[in-house]
């Protein structure tokens, strides 16, 4: 928490952890769970392939991954390459936490709880080119983009703490801190705003199987990273300043490990022709 006389340039500063719900540590284990189990299964099909052709067949698929549930459909180029483009929705994984501090004014001190949501919702885009190394399929390197998105977390929270709402009335600058940066309360006690990655994010990834298989049905799996860039801070109201010194909170965690985003992605296809 950082304090200035709100008589001269007056900031408050709140400052909080917050810990991801038990559904989303659920999703990622199942994930690692679908990775580890799959390479029997694909491999019972992949290495018995035909020639391929230059975009005569397709194949539709769905996903569960890091990204999201996706959905993409996928054509081959020859027996060493297929084109995959897809689409990738987050579900709306939140939590939440609650801010608190203690505030001086007029010598005397005001104690506050913030109750804070996050949210890990967005949709994105995403253009992808298997290369296999071998004409019977199995291992491939994938290379492409990741477009759209941006927004990677939202933060959401209200206060209806009357001495605090006073505090803001008389102009002092009370606000969330969010890594380095002091994310501000509006008139009304709202909190609105989050973090913001590259909008365009290359990915380079690899993984086991045909994603335009010989049968009907066919599982692909594959782990790889978007190159995102560090996460910024925006927010949808007021100005966000920068604090003299970074806290030390989950935010500035995310914000400095999150440069690439993990991928792990298993996949159930279907061939249409």
């Amino acid at each position: 928490m950082i304090t200035n006389d709100i008589f001269t340039k007056r900031q408050i500063t709140i400052c909080h952890k917050a810990n991801p719900g038990n559904s989303l540590l659920k999703y990622l284990m199942l994930l690692v769970a679908c990775t580890i189990i799959t390479p029997a299964a694909a491999q019972e099909h992949e290495y018995f392939q035909e020639d391929k052709g230059f975009f005569n067949s397709l194949s539709i698929g769905a996903s569960a991954s890091t990204a999201g549930i996706g959905f993409d459909v996928v054509t081959p180029i020859g027996n060493y390459f297929e084109l995959r483009t897809g689409i990738n929705i987050m579900p709306n994984f939140s939590f939440t936490s609650k801010a608190s501090t203690d505030i001086p004014y007029n010598d005397t001190e005001y104690s506050t709880d913030i109750k804070v949501k996050g949210a890990l919702k967005r949709t994105s885009g995403e253009v992808l080119l298997n290369i296999y190394l071998s004409k019977r399929g199995g291992v491939f390197l994938c290379t492409g983009a990741s477009f759209g998105g941006s927004r990677l977390l939202n933060i959401n929270a209200r206060t209806d703490n009357e001495e605090l709402l006073a505090l803001i009335r008389q102009g002092a600058d009370v606000g969330v801190e969010i890594g380095k940066y002091h994310l501000p309360i509006d008139k009304n006690g709202n909190i609105s705003g989050g973090l913001k990655v590259a909008s365009f994010r290359p990915y380079l990834g690899f993984g086991f199987g045909r994603s335009v298989p010989k049968k009907r049905i066919g599982f692909s799996y594959e782990i790889g990273v978007q190159f995102q860039k560090a996460p910024k801070i925006y927010s949808n109201h007021g100005n966000i300043s920068e604090l003299p010194e970074e806290a030390d909170d989950s935010f500035k965690d995310i914000m400095n490990i999150l440069k690439v985003y993990p991928v792990i992605k298993y996949r159930l296809c279907g061939k249409i022709f």
